[in-house]
């Protein structure tokens, strides 16, 4: 297929959502939760549980509501694969989370979704978040606009940031059997 693996035509929800592995339970609550939606969710689990690829499956369902067939597949895929527009992925360029990145954060969830009703704002190693940063972005994370859902993932949460914490839903996503390993690598 072209784009190293990715198909040209769109995606199904069950194609999205199977990226996920081993990760059961927040699969099911999150495919719930894309119908409708809160402003804010915290991903907690180690390397390797799949964070990154539960948020791109569930920005994927975000982006796709409202929409049928060709553009809803289209959302999917564009989302699963990292690249849709209104996704957008804050990743800290050094060791931690700093107040100039929070910043930006604030600056973005201001503007509008260019194709979707919403956007999703994932804030990559948000438990690397210096306080100051946390403390700045504490409004803006339990308000932000109406078109925005943040989606922060982190490996624990540090006791600096239990009140951003309690401002979203936690998800788990505990580490992978050793069985779900295997399968995965040999298939």
């Amino acid at each position: 297929p072209a784009g190293g693996g990715c198909r040209t035509a769109g995606m199904t929800d069950e194609e999205l959502w199977a990226t996920v592995v081993g990760q059961a339970e927040a699969v099911g609550f999150l495919r719930s939760a894309a119908a409708s939606p809160v402003h804010a969710y915290l991903f907690v689990g180690p390397p390797g549980a799949g964070r990154a690829t539960a948020a791109r499956a569930f920005a994927g369902s975000i982006l796709a509501r409202g929409t049928e067939g060709d553009d809803a597949d289209r959302h999917r895929r564009l989302a699963g694969a990292g690249r849709h527009p209104d996704l957008v992925w804050v990743s800290p360029p050094g060791r931690a989370l700093l107040v100039a990145d929070a910043e930006g954060i604030t600056v973005e969830s201001s503007r509008s979704p260019i194709e979707a009703d919403r956007k999703v704002m994932v804030i990559d190693r948000f438990d690397t978040a210096e306080p100051e940063c946390a403390a700045s972005l504490l409004k803006t994370i339990e308000e932000p606009p109406v078109t925005v859902v943040f989606v922060l993932l982190a490996e624990e949460v540090p006791a600096e940031h239990i009140t951003i914490a309690s401002r979203c839903v936690r998800v788990d996503l505990p580490p992978l059997a050793d069985e779900t390993v295997v399968a995965v690598l040999v298939a």
